[in-house]
């Protein structure tokens, strides 16, 4: 049984519980709006020199530590640019507190910060600042709030000020600590790295509050607009370096899945799984459907146009997905969202080939994401488009089995792999009986519907191991791996059985259809090449051949052939020159 929460995990755990301390923040500027020590001239004192703070403070804001602005694995962090804190804009802060109160400049501060980000948003949207994990209007309002919160601290701390001394020096430390201890509480910050340049922030300010007291406002007031815009232009060049640099990281991300993608790969699934895992590395994809839409020379009896779909667990299957209505729910205050649906067809000389297909949360979605995701399309559909070519080069045309060369290859392969971890394997040709009469009697296409029909039987009857070619003209081959002779003469049997069973109906006739099969195993008959195995294989069909057609021997070596009935045939006339396959012609 699972523990029982406390009542107060269960708040914690509430979608409003991040918005507390906000709402806190709200109700203490409220109460405060009414204190002569904090509001002396309620919210909006003196306009002008609010608005010239306010300008300041954002252009100021803006700017951000270096280290913060480059990405380390294309993605920047919000948490890592200082998100709730005032940055440098804390500069106008000791001669806001001073000049107007702790309740306006509150204002001043949580204004600012919450314009800060939203500038860095739309710097990030225009390709400046790359992609900004973590983004949207809720953390930006906390973030702002907490800002609010500590600056009404520090307007507490500084109410004392009624008439500062010509150098403030360490009067500021006490509203300076208060800002940054309430900014602590109230933004949650992992790192004290962004509270250094609200320190420095401060510090500035309480330089420029000194030359104001000494020599004017005027003065103060140049000086605070060059360091403000000093720190807007740094905050630029920063975007600009962090907007070329992550362009550089998607680029290199990109050649990574280039070559990811025209890796070589044996199967259009594990082209899905592959197409899945770059769309997904470049979008954040909840629901995924890849459907290959050119009909294709597939298996025998495979339909035209098959499709792989994908879930947000990421288990790819075959089949059509079935996504929700809507996503799912994010915790916070959201607005509710539909699926953003991504479209792609894959076309390659002018053929769509393919169409994949992505459900995405928008709310989740990053600025320059499908951007990203087409420039990927081309180097997918060229993809898809190759496997096609390579598909249609290894199988045959006519009845949808692999061809004759990949017998060959796995052939070797496989007695190799044989020789080495003492495994069996064995060989079966099969040869359709009188294949000729059915093509004189019926025709080609009906000697052809023949050829499909006895590949589609045994195609159904192989195990997903073993694979089964068109040999050549009517004669096709069953390569098997981890069998033995007498499995292998067995198998043979039962398809010669499920193949005389067929009785296809030609021109209202029906046909007797049968096949004679030889048998050949290794390590039981003693060969040096995997040719040998073949022309043993081969040798027993023509046996079966001379003994009578339909029926099925296994090779035992010597001139000698056993019948599924156990009984053992000699050939008539044992040839002074063995026959070689055609593997070998």
């Amino acid at each position: 049984m699972p523990p029982i929460k406390p009542t107060w995990t269960k708040l914690l755990d509430h979608p409003l519980a991040p918005w507390l301390p906000s709402l806190g923040v709200a109700v203490a500027l409220g109460l405060a709006a009414g204190s002569p020590a904090l509001s002396p001239g309620g919210l909006a004192p003196r306009p002008l020199v609010m608005a010239g703070l306010f300008a300041a403070a954002l252009a100021a804001a803006l700017y951000r530590l270096p280290a913060g602005d480059l990405p380390g694995a294309g993605t920047v962090s919000r948490g890592t640019l200082g998100r709730g804190t005032l940055g440098l804009g804390t500069l106008v802060l000791p001669a806001a507190l001073f000049l107007l109160g702790g309740v306006p400049a509150a204002v001043i501060a949580g204004a600012a910060a919450l314009a800060a980000g939203a500038g860095r948003d739309v710097a990030e949207r225009g390709g400046l600042g790359g992609r900004l994990a973590g983004g949207g209007p809720g953390p930006r309002l906390r973030g702002a709030a907490a800002v609010a919160g500590a600056t009404l601290a520090a307007g507490a701390a500084a109410a004392r000020w009624v008439e500062p001394a010509p150098v403030l020096g360490l009067q500021a430390l006490w509203p300076a600590l208060a800002y940054v201890v309430l900014l602590l509480l109230f933004g949650g910050l992992a790192s004290p790295r962004p509270l250094a340049l609200d320190a420095a922030g401060w510090a500035i300010g309480t330089l420029l509050f000194d030359v104001a007291v000494a020599g004017g406002w005027g003065r103060a007031g140049a000086l605070m607009a060059i360091v403000a815009l000093a720190a807007a232009e740094a905050a630029r060049g920063a975007f600009l370096r962090g907007g070329a640099a992550l362009r550089l990281a998607g680029y290199e991300r990109l050649r990574h899945a280039y070559q990811r993608i025209f890796a070589e790969i044996s199967s259009m699934g594990e082209i899905a799984q592959q197409i899945l895992t770059e769309c997904r590395n470049v979008v954040p994809v909840e629901w995924f459907h890849f459907e290959l839409l050119k009909a294709t020379a597939g298996q025998a009896g495979e339909p035209p146009r098959r499709s792989w779909s994908a879930g947000p667990a990421g288990t790819l299957y075959e089949g059509e997905p079935r996504p929700p209505a809507r996503p799912r729910a994010l915790p916070g205050v959201h607005r509710r969202a539909r699926w953003r649906v991504i479209e792609k067809v894959l076309e390659a000389d002018g053929d769509a080939l393919a169409e994949v297909r992505l459900w995405c949360d928008p709310r989740r979605l990053e600025a320059g994401s499908e951007e990203l995701l087409a420039t990927l399309v081309p180097q997918m559909a060229s993809s898809v488009h190759r496997a096609l070519l390579d598909r249609e080069a290894k199988l045959d045309a006519l009845t949808g089995v692999p061809v004759r060369r990949l017998l060959e290859n796995r052939l070797q392969r496989l007695y190799r792999q044989c020789c080495d971890e003492g495994r069996s394997m064995a060989v079966l040709l099969c040869d359709v009986d009188h294949f000729k009469r059915v093509n004189d009697t019926y025709g080609h296409a009906a000697g052809d519907e023949v050829l499909k029909l006895f590949a589609h039987t045994l195609e159904a009857h192989r195990r997903e191991r073993d694979l089964c070619c068109r040999f050549g003209g009517e004669e096709f081959a069953l390569l098997l791996d981890e069998t033995t002779g007498e499995a292998a003469l067995r198998l043979a049997e039962r398809l010669r059985l499920a193949v005389a069973a067929l009785a296809p109906e030609l021109e209202g006739r029906r046909l007797s259809l049968t096949f004679s099969g030889g048998v050949a195993a290794f390590p039981e008959l003693h060969v040096k090449t995997a040719g040998e195995l073949l022309l043993l294989a081969d040798e027993a069909l023509y046996a079966a051949k001379e003994h009578g057609r339909n029926r099925c021997l296994l090779n035992l070596g010597r001139g000698a052939f056993r019948a599924p009935a156990g009984e053992t045939l000699r050939t008539r006339e044992t040839p002074a020159e063995p026959r070689l396959p055609r593997v070998f012609d």
